[in-house]
């Protein structure tokens, strides 16, 4: 008996690349930033935008391009990163790259962003071995690729070792004076010559580690003076730390400090013997003396030893006293050390003294004066009192109106940057739109597209300095609510200093003199004081 059987037609045609038009992007990377490499890299972009705008049945979306980064990690390429989240965007149809060892040298990386792209219905088309990724063969002879371009990294990544290794034998070696404060590289010789502006802030910092103060201290007063790091981020106190360890600083070179942990993620750590070091002595000019270096690095290892004893005795050394490392001097800005003087005295005199005062580090001496134990002790715990009695007409008045600028974060000042931002993206799509069309020559998109990012990249910068500001009300409010909250806690009574009171509320205390004395705390207020007679 036949069967009579309807064929029920598709009400959505299943598009090959071939038969429709695909937003189409090309993604280009060379991994160091030799001349050679750099022209290898404008010939890809060049040729990716000619043959991806003469395709008919293709729209050219644009040119994705990392210079001068190593491809053995995904997330250290910020341009591939932008690639897969244009793709998760719906931006974009098909990648075309010109072999998988300049898309991804690592076969997890690889495999794990095809078929992340996959799953979206994205092609990748690698040029070399004419494999597109949508094919159904296409997973099977990738991961075989992928192994050998992984193979092949690993074997390029032993022999750089070893060209390493060779030029550092012969003195030979490459700094990133854009990451290495206090120096440049002079273009014609390749040696480093100081940076004067630079050098002034090198010197401050180890003059202030000299004095006794701390790395963390450091970096704070840093942060609060604005002066930013050479990448312009924050200063923390691991930053100082590396500094006033750095050989470079008294003129010499310590090369191979760090290697390459593994053959898969090719992470860097640092070489603790594993491989050999070399060291240079009196390479380039010192910007800190010898002698000076040589003491940092002897006070470096005091405090580690300090840190190295006991968690107990450790805890107790750092929280020995109620307001350790609180009290500055308002002369120089060192802290103020507790000392306790027996000489021509009935009882022992304890007092807090300016640490460079005791220095042999430089010529100039502090000439702030100290100030008694007992004294400062005393206004302390009258300041919190003050606090606490203070409430209702001082902290919780400046909590609403921190609360009242917190409710200002989408104010019509970041929505009118959020608005520009956004026509700056609607320009670029125009700009790729008359580029597909051949209404713009290569140079030309590439010239104007470039001006667009750079004027975005300004307006995201500028939201950010409001956007700092709002994050700093916010870290100011939530202080604001630990402190009522601690001082409710008294309820008025403080009979002596309490660690952990002082260190909630108090953030520094500097002395100028007995008649003014500043209590700045944790929220952002400064209570102006003085030592009664």
């Amino acid at each position: 008996m036949s069967k009579k059987v309807t064929v029920i037609e598709p009400t959505q045609k299943n598009e090959t690349i071939e038969e429709s038009k695909l937003r189409v992007c090309a993604y280009c990377r060379v991994s160091s930033i030799h001349e050679e490499q750099l022209n290898s890299f404008s010939n890809q972009v060049t040729h990716y935008t000619q043959y991806i705008n003469s395709n008919q049945n293709w729209y050219f979306v644009g040119i994705y391009a990392d210079e001068g980064i190593s491809g053995t990690s995904k997330e250290k390429r910020t341009d591939f990163m932008r690639l897969i989240n244009d793709c998760e965007c719906g931006l974009i149809d098909l990648v075309i790259t010109k072999s998988i060892s300049r898309f991804a040298r690592n076969t997890a990386d690889c495999i794990e962003v095809v078929r992340k792209l996959k799953e979206i219905g994205i092609g990748v088309f690698f040029e070399k071995e004419n494999i597109n990724t949508l094919s159904e063969e296409s997973e099977l002879v990738l991961s075989i690729l992928s192994s050998i371009a992984q193979e092949e990294m690993i074997s390029l990544s032993k022999n750089i070792r070893w060209a390493n290794q060779r030029r550092y034998s012969q003195g030979k070696f490459q700094i990133a004076p854009k990451k290495f404060l206090g120096y440049d590289v002079d273009p014609v010789k390749q040696t480093l010559v100081i940076n004067q502006e630079e050098a002034k802030l090198v010197k401050y910092i180890f003059e202030q580690y000299l004095s006794g103060k701390g790395t963390a201290v450091i970096a704070r007063e840093l942060n609060q003076k604005g002066i930013p790091t050479i990448t312009n981020a924050t200063w923390q106190g691991s930053t100082i730390n590396r500094m006033v360890k750095n050989e470079k600083y008294c003129g010499d070179v310590l090369m191979q400090k760090t290697i390459t942990g593994d053959e898969i993620t090719f992470k860097r750590k640092r070489n603790k013997g594993e491989q050999p070091q070399y060291y240079i002595k009196d390479n380039h000019e010192p910007i800190i003396s010898r002698e000076d270096f040589e003491r940092a690095q002897k006070l470096s290892i005091e405090r580690r030893l300090a840190k190295g004893l006991t968690e107990d005795v450790a805890k107790k050394m750092q929280n020995r006293y109620p307001l350790t490392s609180k009290i500055i001097c308002g002369k120089c800005g060192c802290i103020l050390r507790r000392t306790t003087q027996n000489s021509g005295t009935t009882y022992p005199r304890v007092a807090w003294d300016c640490s460079s005062k005791r220095r042999t580090y430089g010529t100039t001496k502090c000439k702030g004066g100290s100030i008694h134990d007992d004294s400062i002790t005393k206004l302390t715990i009258v300041v919190l009192k003050k606090l606490y009695f203070s409430l209702d007409n001082l902290l919780v008045p400046y909590r609403s109106t921190l609360r009242n600028i917190e409710k200002l974060k989408d104010n019509k000042e970041i929505a009118e940057y959020d608005l520009q931002i956004q026509q700056v993206i609607s320009q670029m799509r125009v700009l790729a739109d008359l580029s597909a069309k051949g209404n713009l020559t290569p140079m030309l998109y590439t010239a104007q597209n470039n001006e667009l990012c750079a004027k975005m990249d300004e307006l995201k910068k500028r939201k950010q300095v409001l956007a700092d500001k709002y994050f700093s009300t916010i870290r100011n409010l939530n202080d604001t609510d630990k402190i009522i909250s601690r001082l409710k806690d008294t309820q008025g009574v403080i009979p002596s200093l309490d660690k952990e009171l002082v260190d909630a509320i108090i953030d520094t205390i500097i002395v100028y003199s007995r008649n003014n004395i500043v209590f700045k705390l944790k929220n952002g207020i400064e209570l102006p004081e003085k030592i009664g007679d």
